[in-house]
């Protein structure tokens, strides 16, 4: 373990004053930034830890990706220690496929990750997620509408949600070039609950498939896709691409970068 950035433990005066700070710095779009990182590869929980100097209950909201780029984002925004881990890996069966993890991680704790998940929680989508976050504030938050989102939220929210469980390819042919954005979950609800949200307030064009199924140790489970398409000579979806480049929109620059070189090709 590598600690890449650290920040001072929490104190109740160090605590005001952040919150104080960060009140005041934060908007709609930031929250809504992190809830589509949440809602897809953050992590909130709220348990009894009894391997610890003195047992307690401690409150933890954890973003651990490969990627570096997104987590730093995230240390430096709400100034928490940035940790860098490399272990061996074994994937799931059948296929045992032994590899190295790079991961990076953030973990908010205490008072922080209540006023944290708080926050977030009106844009979360994800009701796995949801549940995590009430568990974490021991009561349920009002979320946000869907008929009261602003575009610009909608906007920040699907960038984050993509980057963190989709994939961009942007493809050339001898003729042409076009790009498929893939928003992956084995939650059908979730992700129609993001194509009803995008196509009303961004109007984005996509479609939702069952993509394959996987065994578990539950048993059978289903994986679904949005996809969303652009061509030459299909560029319903350029408006909702050029919106996605915007400064502070995306946070992780590989996948902004191809979506740029779409943009580039068909402008």
């Amino acid at each position: 373990m590598t600690i890449l950035i650290k920040y001072p433990k929490q104190t109740k005066k160090r605590n005001k004053n952040f919150f104080k700070r960060k009140n005041r710095e934060l908007t709609n779009l930031d929250w809504a930034k992190w809830a589509g990182w949440f809602d897809t590869d953050g992590c909130m929980y709220h348990q009894y830890n009894r391997t610890r100097k003195y047992p307690g209950w401690e409150s933890r909201a954890i973003l651990r990706l490969k990627d570096k780029q997104p987590v730093e984002l995230f240390s430096k925004t709400f100034e928490s220690s940035l940790v860098f881990t490399s272990n061996k890996t074994t994937t799931p069966e059948p296929y045992r496929y032994e590899y190295m993890s790079h991961v990076n991680s953030v973990e908010i704790a205490g008072e922080k990750a209540k006023w944290f998940t708080e926050n977030i929680y009106p844009y979360l989508i994800n009701d796995k997620k949801k549940k995590a976050a009430v568990t974490l504030l021991g009561y349920s938050p009002k979320s946000k509408d869907f008929a009261s989102w602003t575009p610009a939220e909608v906007n920040h929210y699907l960038a984050t949600a993509l980057e963190g469980d989709g994939s961009v390819r942007c493809i050339s042919t001898k003729t042409t070039k076009y790009i498929t954005i893939i928003i992956s979950s084995s939650d059908a609800q979730y992700l129609a609950d993001v194509q009803y949200l995008t196509e009303k307030k961004l109007g984005m064009i996509s479609t939702l498939v069952e993509d394959k199924t996987y065994m578990t140790q539950g048993g059978i489970k289903a994986k679904y896709r949005l996809n969303v398409y652009a061509s030459r000579i299909n560029l319903d979806n350029l408006p909702v691409l050029k919106n996605l480049v915007k400064d502070n929109v995306m946070s992780l620059d590989r996948k902004k970068k191809k979506v740029q070189e779409f943009i580039n090709y068909a402008s």
